[in-house]
């Protein structure tokens, strides 16, 4: 019966190191999890900070871009002519430049200057 005993003590004694093995993995465990949270929420947070630094820059970036296409506007509108001549240009055509202040005609719109008789310069699309 001591045999038996022993045997049994020993199968105890197995069976509290794995219950303590388990309850320090679980406590490991529950720390790998809180860790795995706090990363989380720290990454949220970069993640955040991320995009409230890129939204500036868009908005930035969409103004620009309404001030270039409002002044391409500006002055693709604007054209020359010479009272001598018989083509209009865009102001800031080499041709436009070589008119003399004294024979410049500006028009606001093609429409006008082709209705005065003008033909576009190939500056003109």
């Amino acid at each position: 019966m001591e045999k038996i005993t022993a045997v049994e003590e020993n199968i105890s004694h197995s069976f509290q190191r794995v219950k303590a093995d388990i309850i320090r993995l679980q406590d490991e465990f529950m720390q790998l999890r809180e860790t795995q949270i706090r990363l989380l929420r720290k990454l949220a947070r970069l993640e955040e900070k991320k995009t409230e630094e890129k939204k500036p820059i868009k908005t930035t970036e969409v103004k620009k871009t309404k001030k270039s296409s409002s002044t391409k506007k500006k002055l693709s509108n604007f054209y020359i002519a010479s009272k001598e001549g018989k083509k209009f240009h865009l102001f800031n055509c080499p041709y436009a430049q070589n008119i003399k202040p004294k024979t410049k005609i500006k028009f606001k719109t093609k429409e006008k200057a082709l209705n005065q008789g003008y033909k576009p310069c190939s500056c003109i699309k």
